[in-house]
């Protein structure tokens, strides 16, 4: 599930919107060579939009681009960082709200943030170097947990017998729960662990060793785009920003079960 730019958001929105008139022309033209020419330049910006967005428009297409606008007149706001970001669904028959918003979260997370928590980045002294990789455990395990529940969604969507349909339903059902209940567990890791190491920071502690470098990532094999050039504690605050406007926002279900 690939995160795309707040430009490219704007560009589907264009593209979407000529598809929107040719269709309209294609629906009531009485014109062969105009059906034609209409029909070719609609597979064009059809094609266009899968390049851009290889898995899928965004959930939220129509929304996306006030979104990015808000954000740009007013960065500071609440839920700045979240509104950077369309949600896309974590699989193509995959038609919860909820469920694709945690999920371009955890891959936003996946892709920007969590990098800057590797050695390479950021030097830990031994216990909290130990305690970063105890939390980043939590995200193998919500990995999974996305892989299960995508591969039972779109079994559900192929399922041709009742009994079957209704048996998944339920399996789909549990393990939605399952997934936002620790989903929120893992974003709460995360953010209590930043917290510490904030507040460990402004106390004056030697938690990390290179605490006056910058952040600069090696676009050779790393995505992260938002955090270059942050110094490292100005990024992991807005690391902590991130989660704790993530828990905000999820809901957790009473039961795990």
């Amino acid at each position: 599930m690939a995160v795309i730019t707040q430009e490219q958001i704007l560009e589907l929105q264009r593209y979407q919107k000529m598809i929107n008139q040719l269709e309209k022309i294609l629906r009531l033209s009485k014109n062969d060579e105009q059906k034609y020419r209409v029909s070719r330049d609609l597979d064009k910006y059809r094609n266009r939009m899968r390049e851009i967005s290889p898995e899928g428009i965004p959930d939220n297409l129509e929304t996306a681009a006030e979104q990015i606008r808000l954000y740009r007149e007013n960065p500071d706001a609440a839920g700045r960082l979240l509104a950077k970001y369309p949600v896309m669904k974590i699989s193509p028959n995959s038609n919860d709200t909820e469920v694709n918003q945690i999920g371009t979260w955890i891959n936003v997370l996946d892709r920007e943030y969590l990098p800057i928590l590797n050695e390479m980045h950021i030097k830990f002294d031994f216990s909290h170097g130990n305690e970063k990789d105890g939390v980043v455990k939590h995200m193998e395990n919500i990995r999974r947990n996305i892989k299960v529940l995508t591969e039972t969604i779109e079994e559900y969507q192929a399922a041709e017998k009742q009994e079957f349909r209704e048996q998944l339903s339920r399996m789909k059902n549990k393990q939605t729960r399952i997934f936002i209940a620790e989903a929120f567990e893992m974003f709460q890791k995360f953010n209590e662990f930043l917290n510490k190491v904030l507040d460990g920071l402004k106390a004056g502690g030697g938690i990390i060793m290179n605490v006056e470098d910058k952040i600069s990532f090696n676009p050779r094999f790393e995505k992260a785009t938002e955090l270059e050039g942050f110094a490292i504690p100005k990024a992991l605050g807005e690391f902590r920003d991130f989660t704790a406007e993530v828990l905000d926002r999820i809901n957790v279900p009473n039961i795990k079960h």
